[in-house]
């Protein structure tokens, strides 16, 4: 039996700051999961059309997905302006989308971190839109792939 006092569950504070954290966590982890699934893509799965049986489905592979998502990435981050990532072959882009996803994780932690410190709410919120935003987009790949 323990002699510590139970700890109260956190509740959000409503302000869209409290889960400024958990959505960088969430999204870090989803990229890790995603990157990992492509690593482990063989080089037809890697170049296969992402949608075979869609035929409004513009042709792209499952690579050129997963670079287009690495670039967007980069680009919700703090990526310099006119830079982009480059296509480094279809095997690389399971590292690119790991290494663009946790920099752009990194990036919204240090911001959360900052906003917490001084009290700026409406950075923090900032940071909660940019991480579910591409959350969607991670999960929106991952559901494909």
């Amino acid at each position: 039996m323990s002699t510590l006092p139970a700890e109260t569950p956190r509740q959000p504070s409503g302000d869209g700051s409290g889960s400024a954290p958990s959505e960088v966590a969430v999204l870090a982890r989803e990229v890790r999961r995603l990157a990992e699934r492509f690593r482990h893509l063989s080089e037809s799965r890697l170049r296969a059309r992402v949608s075979p049986d869609d035929p409004s489905d513009s042709g792209r592979s499952r690579a050129q997905a997963g670079l287009a998502l690495a670039r967007r990435l980069a680009a919700l981050g703090d990526a310099p302006d006119g830079r982009e990532v480059p296509d480094l072959g279809v095997f690389a882009v399971g590292d690119q989308i790991a290494v663009t996803g946790l920099d752009l994780a990194a990036h919204l932690g240090a911001r959360v971190r900052a906003a917490a410190g001084s009290d700026d709410r409406a950075a923090a919120a900032m940071c909660v839109e940019v991480s579910e935003t591409a959350l969607r987009e991670v999960r929106a790949l991952a559901a494909l792939v």
